[in-house]
């Protein structure tokens, strides 16, 4: 499989609900914490916080998943580990209804951003 390289590279591959769903995703990140920076990595649509990984978007054969990359410290229902994640902080939200999600969505990317800016506070 050949990993794309830019963010067009990506959505053009999608199909016309994961290209929508991905979009409004995209839009509610830099809508609610515009200090990220998106980048493209290992086939994904990333996003760095203070030059660290905060979140990632990921699409699969018919989804899409919001990945935190520290989502085990993060606290909701809808947060789940696929068991063989790279990192053991890593949680996933797997996004078929964004519209029913998003409230849900935007109060962990707050959260995930204090997490964020204060894990970097204490590294520097």
């Amino acid at each position: 499989m050949v990993k794309q390289r830019t963010i067009d590279e990506i959505l053009g591959i999608l199909e016309p609900a994961q290209k929508e769903t991905i979009q409004n995703l995209r839009t509610l990140i830099k809508s609610t914490v515009p200090e990220t920076v998106e980048i493209v990595r290992q086939g994904k649509i990333a996003y760095k916080l203070n030059g660290k990984d905060f979140v990632w978007i990921s699409h699969y054969q018919g989804h899409v998943d919001l990945e935190f990359f520290m989502g085990a410290s993060l606290d909701s229902d809808l947060l789940k580990s696929r068991g063989a994640e790279k990192s053991e902080n890593v949680r996933h939200i797997t996004v078929s209804n964004l519209d029913k999600l998003k409230p849900e969505v935007v109060r962990l990317l707050k959260a995930a951003t204090a997490l964020g800016f204060e894990h970097c506070s204490h590294s520097a």
